[in-house]
């Protein structure tokens, strides 16, 4: 709230692939201590803690996975489902109750790439008032593999009639998304602006505009931190 306020920027320490922890849970401890709140299981690769999307044998999470799952939960990290494979993402849903997120993943549905959230994936985020951040990677929004705004907006048409406007927020991946990759008018967060005026032009209300631009994000913060 203090950060809201007084108009500065937030910056919120993530780490994406739970290999991070060196298969030691309590490494999660050390992490938690250097602030560290948002952690993912994989990225695309399987590793010791469970399956990533890409993956050849989807087996969900190991045992050492599941313990993992429980540590974030116990320490109030909130737990990132991006990247996960199916079975690993349904497995996470039976470690714990706490809310999840998907930081930075697209409809399955619109763009059938194994990174993007299948509808049940989606209703069980907004069931424990998670949020999915919309990713800005070509390839997620678009089967040719080539986007502009307009893609980004139909994620969010499509979420918004699946769940409701209260699940969606921004997730742009900025600094993993190659620049020939990002939608073809917004290449970078000066141009963040065009999808508020481009919701504006959908019919989205200012109040629907403000929860996707942040404020879905801050309350998931508020109520898992």
């Amino acid at each position: 709230n203090k950060t809201v306020d007084e108009k500065k920027i937030g910056i919120l320490l993530t780490i994406e692939n739970g290999s991070a922890i060196s298969g030691n849970i309590e490494n999660i401890e050390k992490l938690y201590e250097k602030g560290i709140r948002v952690m993912s299981v994989t990225w695309n690769e399987d590793n010791d803690l469970g399956c990533g999307a890409l993956t050849k044998n989807d087996k969900g999470l190991t045992k050492l996975g599941k313990e993992y799952i429980k540590k974030l939960e116990e320490k109030k990290i909130i737990i990132d489902v991006s990247h996960s494979s199916q079975k690993t993402f349904w497995d996470i849903t039976k470690c714990t109750s706490a809310s999840i997120v998907a930081t930075h993943s697209c409809v399955y549905s619109i763009c059938n790439h194994p990174r993007n959230l299948k509808d049940e994936q989606i209703i069980e985020i907004a069931n424990r008032k998670g949020i999915i951040g919309i990713c800005f990677a070509s390839n997620f929004l678009n089967q040719s593999g080539k986007s502009n705004s307009d893609d980004i907006i139909n994620h969010i048409k499509y979420i918004k009639d699946l769940v409701g406007i209260d699940y969606i927020g921004l997730g742009s991946d900025f600094d993993g998304v190659d620049f020939d990759d990002m939608p073809s008018d917004i290449r970078g967060i000066k141009d963040i602006y065009k999808l508020d005026k481009k919701m504006k032009i959908e019919g989205f209300t200012e109040e629907e505009i403000n929860k996707v631009m942040g404020e879905n994000w801050l309350r998931v913060l508020k109520n898992i931190l």
